[in-house]
């Protein structure tokens, strides 16, 4: 959920006129979609003999963003290249996707899904990458969209035909909640929303908990397990530009219990646009992602799997904005709408991504054991 708007005032400039309306240093030489010269790195950052490789990159875009968008397909095209190269096998998205603020009616809802999600789809498809993604509140029309209980059930009904995801999620959140098998490894995404009457609730229960409990029994064979949803239960975490939303309940909800009993090795969130790892009952909280258009540190995930290690590493890279604000895209936004033009920076395209943390988690007999945990994985 990306806030519109800061209270805080800093010597007489808003926080939002910080981040959002002041052009990044840089932008003036920023050429969009025209050509670059080529720099040194290509992916992947590095190679290993694992059996398959994924990545994960929560809150892409969060924004209304076409496809194609002009003055942002070079810098995608270099992420998403990088991806494919990256972890081959699938990629994991959190949610957020689009900033979804399409409030007026059902119809503008069916339309605007199916422009901006659509095109989103066909991005992907194009570059024939598996993309499994976990809805989150701006699948539902972001944080006001959570009350308009008119609403929500189009944008669901649009989520499961345009994306169509698996369909062996409980009987109520068929392509909204799934499950799929890699070789040794389980994924589970949970639909970390649910129908509390006037409200969508930020929780795992009733039906969606026990479809989530017949799943971890069933994938008992498999030596690794990662849970995806949308919103982080272990806090604190670090956030920036969003309303950082948590689960109800955090430590103490039946979800995350549910998921310590069954030894889930690790959850994969978003929504809070910025890396917070934690690790709580044996379990690895990984909160990551960030936001295209307006941040400029950037982030993602590789995982890669052996029959007997699961090793994950987070990666940072820089992008700068420039040209005007995409308003006509954003009409609920304004000025902090992002940026038309977006440039991999100079010093990425030369050196490519930083790791900043990596984690190898060794299979055992009994529960995994975390054998590596350098960076931000290490930190206290």
């Amino acid at each position: 959920m990306i806030q519109a708007t800061f209270k805080k005032v800093l010597a007489g400039v808003s926080i939002s006129m910080v981040l959002f309306a002041v052009p990044y240093f840089g932008q003036s030489e920023l050429k969009g979609d025209h050509h670059e010269e080529a720099g040194d790195f290509e992916f992947p950052t590095s190679k290993n003999d694992a059996d398959f490789s994924f990545t994960s990159f929560p809150d892409l875009f969060n924004w209304n963003i076409q496809y194609p968008q002009t003055g942002w397909e070079q810098a995608v095209d270099w992420f998403l290249t990088g991806m494919k190269k990256e972890g081959p096998a699938f990629s994991l998205n959190a949610g957020d996707i689009m900033d979804a603020r399409w409030w007026s009616n059902p119809e503008e809802v069916r339309q605007q899904t199916a422009k901006y999600w659509g095109g989103f789809r066909k991005r992907f498809t194009h570059k024939d990458i598996k993309l499994y993604i976990a809805p989150g509140d701006h699948e539902y029309g972001d944080d006001q969209g959570l009350r308009k209980m008119h609403l929500t059930p189009v944008f669901a009904e649009q989520f499961t035909k345009i994306f169509d995801m698996p369909r062996n999620g409980p009987s109520h959140m068929k392509g909204l909640a799934y499950s799929f098998v890699k070789e040794n490894l389980a994924v589970i995404t949970v639909n970390t929303f649910e129908d509390a009457g006037n409200r969508m609730s930020m929780t795992v229960s009733g039906k969606q908990l026990d479809w989530l409990e017949e799943q971890l029994e069933m994938y008992r064979d498999k030596q690794f397990v990662i849970v995806q949803g949308h919103v982080p239960v272990v806090g604190p975490v670090r956030s920036r530009n969003s309303s950082a939303n948590m689960l109800e309940g955090g430590t103490k909800s039946a979800f995350w219990k549910m998921m310590v009993e069954h030894g889930v090795d690790v959850y994969l969130c978003g929504e809070h646009h910025r890396i917070t790892v934690k690790r709580h009952d044996g379990i690895w909280q990984i909160v990551h992602g960030a936001l295209w258009g307006t941040q400029t540190d950037l982030n993602y995930l590789r995982g890669s799997v052996w029959p007997d290690r699961l090793e994950l590493e987070l990666f940072r890279f820089d992008v700068e904005y420039g040209g005007r604000k995409l308003t006509d895209q954003h009409p609920h936004r304004g000025s902090d709408s992002p940026w038309s033009k977006v440039a991999i920076t100079e010093v990425t395209r030369r050196n490519g991504p930083r790791s900043v943390g990596k984690l190898i988690i060794q299979a055992q007999d009994e529960d995994n054991k975390t054998i590596l945990a350098t960076g931000i994985f290490g930190k206290k």
